[in-house]
């Protein structure tokens, strides 16, 4: 199935899908994708009341005293990146404390004893709508990153005014001599990013999509040196059968 073309429909009929989307990616992690001692939940990370993103946490054993315990890396499963590198074209490295001077730094404290690993993040209308969106965006991104989550960024939304040339470049993630910009032909963008355990260097991995190309599995890291792969395309045809059939005719009608 080709990604449709949600511009022709009111940004309402997006948040719908998109949540279903949210839903059916957790659900298809839960349901054998996760390594042992790792679930997915739909919720919201950081600011408003609508769950928009996939997180992956790891359960913390407690000792008799009540404290939790990291993780060993053995249970940390997954694929090893060194074995098996995704098969994405496109890669980045970049210097995590110049990506750091684009937005304010706060610190996030997690009181829960579950420890927050990756993100997903599905782009909606409402993140680039305008500047503010994007820079409120770029913000939230900036506050994963900092506590160290990986992150998996899907954006099938055509460039506009405030990203025009895509969305990792919007986000001053990458640049075009690693990453060549979004175009007329391949307008969507998907990009994982993997934080360093030392925190200076951000690097991932980058796809660009086409309207009528099925979307491909995506990296997202349980750790520096380890990843699952995402299955986007059942997952969005999964979404897609919960759309209303009138919306469906709209989106899919041969007139913008």
């Amino acid at each position: 199935m080709s990604v449709h073309d949600w511009t022709k429909i009111f940004d309402g009929a997006f948040h719908h899908f998109h949540q279903t989307w949210v839903v059916a990616i957790s659900r298809t992690l839960n349901a054998g994708l996760l390594p042992d001692g790792y679930y997915a939940a739909a919720e919201q990370v950081v600011g408003g009341p609508n769950a928009d993103v996939v997180t992956l946490d790891a359960w913390q054993p407690v000792d008799e005293h009540g404290q939790g315990e990291r993780l060993p890396d053995y249970l940390s499963g997954g694929v090893a990146l060194a074995d098996h590198p995704p098969k994405v074209r496109y890669q980045f490295e970049a210097d995590r404390r110049h990506y750091a001077g684009k937005a304010d730094h706060v610190a996030l404290r997690h009181v829960s004893s579950h420890r927050l690993i990756a993100v997903i993040e599905i782009i909606s209308p409402g993140n680039k709508n305008n500047n503010r969106a994007l820079e409120s965006l770029r913000k939230k991104v900036n506050l994963l990153l900092d506590e160290g989550v990986h992150l998996l960024l899907v954006d099938v939304l055509p460039p506009g005014p405030v990203d025009p040339h895509g969305l990792p470049l919007a986000l001053s993630i990458t640049d075009q001599s690693e990453v060549p910009s979004a175009t007329d032909a391949e307008p969507f963008t998907l990009f994982s990013v993997r934080c360093a355990e030392a925190g200076d260097i951000l690097s991932g991995f980058v796809e660009l999509v086409s309207r009528e190309q099925t979307l491909p599995d995506m990296p997202l890291f349980l750790n520096e040196e380890r990843y699952i792969s995402v299955p986007l395309e059942s997952t969005y045809q999964d979404a897609w059968q919960g759309v209303p059939a009138p919306w469906k005719k709209m989106i899919e009608s041969k007139s913008a």
